[in-house]
Formats: C-alpha cells, sequence, structure tokens
C-alpha cells in the first residue's frame, strides 16, 4: 500500500463516502438514467455512456437510506469497473472532491459496524475534520450479484435498445 489513498469522495445523504480512483472509469454529471421496472434490487436502471449500457446502482436503497434526507447539489453518477468485467453507474448525490488522504488517516472500519452484509464498508478516514466511509466497491455485490448485473448488461447490450433515445 501506498503512503497514501486517493479517493473519490462523494456525498449521499449528510454521509461522506469514497472509493478508490483507480477503479473509477469516469464521473458523469447531468446523466439520464432509464428506469427499469421489476429489475434487481439496487439496480434503479440504465445508462447509455458513449453507447454502452451500464446497470445504475442505487447505493440509497443498498445502504437503506431513507431518500427524504436530501439530494441537494448536483447529482453526479460515478461509473465503477468492478471483477467480472462488470461496469456499474453509481448513484450519488454529489462528488465532492478526489482527494490524497495520508495512510495515518485512515482506520479499518469497526468491528462493531462491519457484519457479512456489509463488508463493503472497508475503511473510515478523518479528511479536515469530517469522517469518510471508504467503500471496496468490489463487494457492493455478492459473486452472484455480479454474474446477475453481468448477465443483465450483456442482454441489454445485445438488445441494443435499451437506452437509446
Amino acid at each position: 500500500m501506498a503512503d497514501y489513498i486517493k479517493p473519490v469522495i462523494f456525498r449521499l445523504g449528510n454521509q461522506n463516502f469514497g472509493v478508490d480512483i483507480n477503479l473509477v472509469q469516469s464521473i458523469e454529471r447531468e446523466i439520464n438514467i432509464v428506469r427499469v421496472p421489476n429489475s434487481m434490487n439496487y439496480i434503479s436502471g440504465i445508462v447509455n455512456l458513449r453507447g454502452e449500457v451500464i446497470p445504475a446502482f442505487s447505493l440509497r436503497k443498498k445502504f437503506e437510506t431513507d431518500d427524504a434526507v436530501g439530494s441537494i447539489g448536483d447529482d453526479s453518477t460515478v461509473i465503477v469497473n468492478i471483477p467480472g468485467g462488470v461496469k456499474l453507474a453509481l448513484e450519488v448525490d454529489e462528488v465532492l472532491e478526489i482527494g490524497d488522504i495520508d495512510v495515518d488517516s485512515i482506520v479499518p472500519m469497526p468491528v462493531l459496524a462491519k457484519t457479512q452484509e456489509t463488508e463493503y464498508l472497508d475503511r473510515v478516514a478523518n479528511v479536515n475534520g469530517e469522517l469518510v466511509i471508504l467503500l471496496d466497491v468490489e463487494k457492493l455485490l455478492s459473486n452472484a450479484e455480479t454474474e446477475s448485473v453481468r448477465k443483465f448488461a450483456e442482454e441489454l447490450s445485445n438488445d441494443n435498445g435499451g437506452a437509446n433515445e
């Protein structure tokens, strides 16, 4: 591990989260999410990113947060690559910064906060006096969910009509 990490830090509700910039393909503003009814629990729709159909992942649903907390700011989408050739468009309230974090400011997620269902809660960083939960995006989905999302994206790409408007 380097002496620091460089996460993309974003806000979801009143909480700040970060993901490793090495897994981030792009940060998109004002991207159109086409809602897909009856899809997987955390998949809220699909986006068409330069001709590629990518599932939109609702962190609010995954984290079971209240949608009424507010989405003040510029709605953004963080496109991440996870193992298995899967891309996800993470819906966030606002991307705050891409920052360097000194390794001394990072601690493991407290054991009491981490369960088998929350393995994606990797570490906690103190950034300018505020806590940022660093996510392990590779663990956001179980292996079965990753495979389902991969198949879902392949089917949409093969149909070549899901997100074209």
